[in-house]
């Protein structure tokens, strides 16, 4: 996905040139002296600086990318953070986050991921939103479909997903509310010249589901934590009557700790669990890889359950640098009683954060499984 992007920007070649001056007491009243270099640099400079006058304080980075799957390419995200009630201080703040990516082998994507609180936090709105064209593999389902390395087919996977999540807060830092998903798949151009393959059959598959969730939630800032809990238990149910071509459906459990343990250093911990039940679609299984497991091809181990727990230290390293190691384990299997610990699949690497706006990060993260790595690009931490 468009997460995993490797990108070479501006921020690592020209500002720490500039990060080791002292910034002037006015610099927000000066402007660049002409030219487009310094412009841009004037413009990283002052990206992490709150605009407490603009009701949506918003900027803007880009530059070339690169990841095995995609080849070279051109991504652009945008970051905000906004108040709907600016009156309020103890409110928390929302944030929204937009990227756009496309690259030489065809694939191309946009997404949005925001969360909105509104006036005295008596309701949340969480939306995630992709829309994306990628050369994909399909190595079947199960892990010892997805230990075969070189046992898959290639083909176009197009995806269009949108979640809805809407809570009310029943005590304080309490929240349940209705999550509603909607996904359409559609597997194209498949290889079939390679015998004894798996196929991603059906070639299309849409699905839509909803249910009732509960968030425990005392993190203090939202998209990187410091200190705090958060605990989601989240059920969907994809019926028939809702257009569904097969009936199943899907509990998820996730658990973050935050806690710093010294000047600058935080210590994020996240234990993730999916299990799914009836009919379900090969679009619709847990898929091990990708940010839960940094280091793996996402969808490469595909079944009905999905575990993973990862720990990752975050560390400030100079003003708007800092860097992360982490460690993680996680599996598939088609029922938690066939999960087998002697199976896990080991995740581990190492990253670099620069802080783009106000406690908003872009990220950076080189990870390694048992037979493959990969580099991975985003804003906002990981979990």
């Amino acid at each position: 996905m468009v997460r995993s992007i490797f990108i070479f920007l501006l921020i690592g070649s020209t500002l720490p040139l500039r990060a080791q001056e002292p910034a002037p007491a006015d610099s927000l009243r000066k402007k660049p002296s002409g030219g487009l270099y310094n412009r841009i640099l004037y413009y990283l400079e002052h990206t992490h600086e709150e605009k407490k006058k603009r009701p949506f304080d918003v900027s803007f980075i880009g530059g070339p990318v690169y990841t095995p799957e995609t080849s070279a390419g051109i991504a652009v995200m945008a970051a905000a953070r906004y108040s709907t009630d600016r009156k309020d201080s103890l409110l928390p703040v929302s944030s929204a986050a937009i990227y756009a990516s496309g690259s030489l082998t065809g694939f191309y994507g946009i997404g949005l991921n925001s969360t909105t609180i509104f006036p005295r936090d008596r309701f949340r709105l969480a939306v995630k939103a992709s829309f994306s064209s990628r050369p994909n593999k399909y190595w079947g389902i199960g892990y010892d479909a997805g230990s075969n390395k070189d046992g898959y087919t290639e083909f176009v996977q197009v995806t269009e997903k949108i979640q809805a999540d809407i809570s009310y807060r029943l005590a304080p830092r309490l929240f349940a509310g209705v999550s509603t998903f909607l996904q359409n798949v559609k597997a194209n151009n498949i290889d079939t010249a390679g015998g004894g393959k798996p196929y991603p059959i059906p070639e299309q598959r849409a699905g839509f589901g909803a249910g009732p969730f509960v968030v425990f939630d005392s993190r203090d800032f939202i998209p990187n934590a410091y200190k705090g809990i958060y605990v989601r238990l989240g059920y969907k149910y994809f019926p028939s009557f809702l257009g569904n071509k097969t009936q199943f459906s899907r509990f998820d459990l996730q658990f973050d700790w935050y806690r710093q343990l010294w000047q600058g250093a935080v210590l994020a911990t996240d234990l993730y669990a999916e299990e799914h039940s009836g009919d379900v679609p090969w679009s619709f299984l847990a898929e091990a890889g990708g940010n839960r497991l940094r280091g793996y091809y996402e969808g490469r181990f595909r079944d009905k359950n999905f575990v993973a727990v990862q720990a990752e230290l975050r560390q400030k390293i100079y003003r708007r640098s800092g860097a992360v190691v982490w460690i993680g384990a996680g599996n598939v299997a088609p029922s938690f009683r066939e999960w087998t610990l002697r199976q896990s699949l080991i995740s581990y690497g190492i990253g670099y954060r620069w802080e783009f706006k106000k406690r908003i990060n872009i990220r950076l993260d080189y990870g390694r499984g048992k037979d493959q790595n990969g580099f991975y690009f985003g804003i906002n931490e990981v979990f």
